[in-house]
């Protein structure tokens, strides 16, 4: 049976209970010897954004809660983001901006295309919402269409409107999305749009902001100069061919990445997009730089309440790929069942991690070798598998060194304590790291025993245990881990 979407209800409107169903409560995310080290996105929309639907998804599992701004008002992301931190406030926010999406403009009515027939693109013709890209695109392009059902060849191009012959068959309809596979096009970095959700996500404090349709690494820094100092992460979503090209200069100046697979397998052929996939998640692990698998993962329980034994392999494959976090889009924001659809995915994330395939490793990149910080990571995993140590225990002021550490996939659990909240919740989307809030501390034996004390109460360590301890001298200083012990819990 095919779901409809369900109604779209403004976030404000909502009353306190939410309007959601009656969830019975969800096993823990974690526990000492079954964590869970492969972290879960899950998209908020009509089918999530009651109150008590989103507590039981954080319940559930769910480490960081996506808000599309594609849809919406920024009133309503504002009183989302605040709702998850009411309801949710050990949970990551991730806010993904709309982008400057070329689409058909306003039709009548829908156009129907046979093959061989010609089509006129922009003026006189079938209307786009950007038709300043028309000038970028050479004759022999490839434009697609309807989810690239529709194949459009350019025959000529008169600067204002682009002749084309129907290569496949389709229906065009307003609202639809439009792509130049491998076109660098003339478009804005960010739109209006963008650039109130960038403030939106500075002024709330979120802890991530995920890039659409980005094509050079001047993309990024224009974000970024608007984001602030210190502002949240920024991810690049790798989904035009033109961003596959350059994945390296863009993830150099991002702080992690996303493969949204769903544009991306329009942008370039379907059957490319598991070979960028691993491609993009081993530049990034190489990094040490988080990165998501997004799109279709679980697609059929917008409608079932079971995955396809296809999704649950597709999991199974981002998870031994060494992606940092798997997506939910549709199957949380519109499904039918979200939970389940979480619970689903938790499942099938422990089962790929709890098997006999190992998690491929492709090593810190060479820039990176020789740093310090980096020999300290290196140092702690070994010296951990050495001494049969519990846990590996990283005292962080930015996250990086535990970043570092999880890069390398250690098969010891990885906790992360750190004085400020937000780095506390940006490491909810890295790999195997449990993140612990603890108070400042003004000295090594002050700032160990916090750290210690935190982690038996977390349950990740007992008494007499082995822990390897990595921190930094002076205190306070981005970057300085240069300290390493093995200490007994």
């Amino acid at each position: 049976m095919r779901c409809s979407r369900p109604k779209e209800k403004s976030i404000a409107k909502l009353s306190p209970a939410g309007g959601g169903r009656n969830w019975p409560a969800a096993a823990p995310a974690t526990t000492l010897g079954r964590m869970r080290r492969t972290k879960i996105v899950a998209t908020l929309g009509p089918s999530s954004w009651a109150e008590d639907t989103l507590a039981a998804l954080a319940q559930a599992g769910v480490n960081v809660f996506r808000i599309n701004t594609a849809h919406g008002t920024p009133e309503e992301h504002r009183a989302l983001i605040r709702r998850v931190r009411a309801l949710a406030p050990r949970c990551a926010v991730l806010l993904d901006t709309a982008g400057p999406k070329v689409r058909v403009g306003l039709l009548p009515q829908p156009v129907e295309v046979r093959p061989g027939e010609e089509v006129l693109l922009g003026a006189g013709g079938i209307p786009l919402t950007h038709p300043e890209v028309v000038g970028a695109v050479p004759p022999g392009a490839r434009v697609l269409l309807a989810d690239g059902t529709l194949e459009l060849t350019v025959l000529e191009n008169h600067g204002d409107f682009l002749r084309c012959r129907a290569e496949r068959p389709g229906t065009i309809q307003a609202g639809k999305g439009v792509n130049f596979p491998g076109a660098v096009l003339p478009l804005p970095a960010l739109t209006p749009r963008d650039r109130e959700s960038l403030a939106l996500a500075r002024e709330e404090g979120v802890e991530f902001v995920a890039l659409s349709f980005a094509q050079r690494p001047e993309d990024v820094g224009e974000a970024r100069a608007l984001l602030g100092k210190d502002g949240p992460w920024v991810l690049v979503k790798v989904e035009l061919a033109a961003a596959v090209a350059r994945m390296a200069e863009l993830l150099a100046v991002a702080d992690g990445a996303m493969v949204a697979r769903g544009d991306l397998g329009v942008e370039i052929e379907p059957y490319r997009v598991p070979l960028v996939q691993r491609r993009l998640v081993d530049l990034c692990n190489s990094q040490a730089k988080p990165v998501i698998v997004a799109t279709q993962m679980l697609q059929s329980m917008v409608a079932s309440p079971v995955p396809t034994r296809a999704e649950v392999a597709d999991v199974a494959n981002a998870v031994w790929d060494g992606a940092d976090a798997l997506m939910l889009s549709d199957e949380t924001a519109v499904g039918r069942y979200p939970l389940e659809a979480v619970r689903a995915m938790d499942a099938a994330i422990r089962a790929a991690e709890g098997g006999e395939v190992p998690i491929r490793v492709p090593g810190l990149a060479p820039e990176l070798v020789g740093e310090v910080p980096a020999a300290i990571a290196q140092s702690a995993c070994s010296i951990a598998q050495s001494v049969g140590a519990k846990l590996i225990l990283c005292a962080t002021i930015s996250g990086w060194t535990a970043k570092l550490v999880a890069s390398l996939r250690p098969g010891v659990p990885i906790a992360a304590v750190t004085p400020r909240p937000e780095v506390f919740r940006r490491l909810n989307l890295v790999w195997g790291v449990v993140p612990l809030l603890i108070p400042e501390a003004g000295t090594v034996d002050e700032l160990l025993a916090l750290a210690i004390q935190a982690a038996r109460q977390a349950g990740l360590v007992a008494g007499g245990e082995r822990v390897v301890f990595t921190a930094g001298l002076p205190f306070h200083q981005p970057g300085t881990t240069n300290l390493i012990r093995v200490l007994e819990a």
